[in-house]
């Protein structure tokens, strides 16, 4: 009997107990809804994307000419931007023909805000470098963009601040995409970003951009952007170093847009003996291009925005990107590109109409592989008039 009066008493302490419990929690819910002072999150989702078809015709291609271009699909896109309080989702899944890489995610991070102005991102995310995303006008985009220097994502995390007049993002990078799992792997030219590839991968990498903002009427960006990190090699199991130096300047005024970006480089691999360190593979859309080691880009961009509004006409901006690329060896030939064009705007639909001009540029020459090498040797100029049409939802 008195063991069984130990047992009930103990039974009815941890009854009370639990009893409490449930009491401190009612009475704080209680008093939490008579007193919410802290608002809850609400999920908001914005789901949209891109379908967009391909028009081209070369000057280096005599059996396309002849049969007046060619015309297909380019990409089918879908972009999540996901909220929930202080966190956001961004992603960017693009879907390719298999000739060009085919299924890719070609951004996709997690970011918390600190506040209004500061910013933490983690995933597969920008590679700061230039005055923003982009540095270009034209569909082609400008040169960087070729060499990884426009439009650029990597593995890592980031911190971004932002406010009337500054911008000053700091970027830690551990490694392009990751898309194989293996101890020493070359990476897949499968990607969006242009990146170290074949027997090289980039590794640690470090990226600091500062943007400074002016005006009013007339507005100006000036800024800086100092990139430095490693070349793991994978025959040698050693580890190079690459950096880059941008400066760069932009100004809206009216309609009006100028845009001007100086970028040098040097790449220092540590390749295998008897292996060249003058160039460095690169690749993205499945295909790779040797690039050199060491050069120095000179971009200059001009756009005029003529509103219409009339039907679905919306605008049309005409523009002019040109960039020359001055490589380190002085038996190289250099690069130029230059793309004259227009963009029309029929909401939702927009229109890409350019006349791309290369020399010595993989995009724009039937010299691929070493174009942005040692050229091909005859200084030609090639030509590729090209339309893309984008349905955006």
């Amino acid at each position: 009997m008195k063991h069984f009066i130990i047992r009930n008493s103990k039974a009815t302490t941890h009854l009370k107990i639990i009893a409490l419990l449930f009491l401190c929690i009612g009475f704080s819910g209680i008093s939490y809804s008579q007193n919410d002072t802290i608002p809850t999150p609400k999920l908001k989702v914005k789901l949209g994307g891109a379908l967009r078809y391909n028009y081209n015709n070369s000057s280096w291609k005599p059996n396309q000419q002849k049969r007046g271009g060619d015309f297909g699909f380019e990409v089918f896109r879908i972009n999540a931007d996901v909220t929930y309080g202080p966190m956001e989702l961004h992603m960017d899944q693009r879907f390719y023909s298999s000739a060009f890489g085919g299924s890719f995610l070609k951004y996709g991070w997690f970011q918390y805000n600190l506040n209004k102005k500061s910013h933490l991102k983690l995933g597969l995310i920008p590679a700061y470098f230039g005055p923003q995303q982009f540095n270009s006008n034209s569909w082609f985009f400008a040169l960087p963009f070729y060499l990884g220097f426009e439009d650029d994502h990597d593995m890592g995390v980031s911190y971004d601040y932002e406010d009337d007049r500054i911008k000053l993002d700091i970027g830690f990078y551990k490694n392009a995409e990751a898309l194989t799992l293996g101890d020493n792997n070359a990476i897949s030219p499968n990607r969006y970003s242009y990146d170290f590839s074949g027997k090289n991968k980039e590794v640690n990498q470090f990226n600091v951009r500062f943007n400074y903002k002016l005006g009013i009427k007339v507005k100006h960006l000036i800024g800086t952007s100092l990139q430095y990190g490693g070349i793991w090699n994978i025959d040698t199991q050693d580890t190079g170093s690459h950096s880059a130096l941008g400066l760069h300047y932009q100004m809206d005024c009216k309609r009006w847009n100028f845009q001007t970006q100086f970028i040098t480089y040097n790449n220092k691999p540590k390749n295998a003996i008897g292996e060249s360190r003058d160039f460095l593979e690169q690749a993205a859309y499945n295909f790779p291009y040797n690039t050199a080691a060491k050069a120095s880009m000179y971009s200059v961009g001009l756009a005029y925005k003529i509103p219409i509004n009339k039907g679905l006409l919306q605008s049309i901006q005409l523009y002019n990107d040109y960039t020359y690329m001055d490589k380190a060896l002085n038996n190289w030939e250099d690069t130029q590109m230059n793309v004259l064009g227009a963009l029309i705007s029929i909401k939702p639909l927009y229109i890409y109409v350019d006349y791309a001009s290369g020399r010595n540029q993989p995009w724009l020459s039937p010299n691929y592989a070493d174009a942005l090498t040692t050229g091909d040797g005859t200084g030609q100029w090639h030509h590729r008039f090209n339309i893309n049409f984008g349905l955006y939802f």
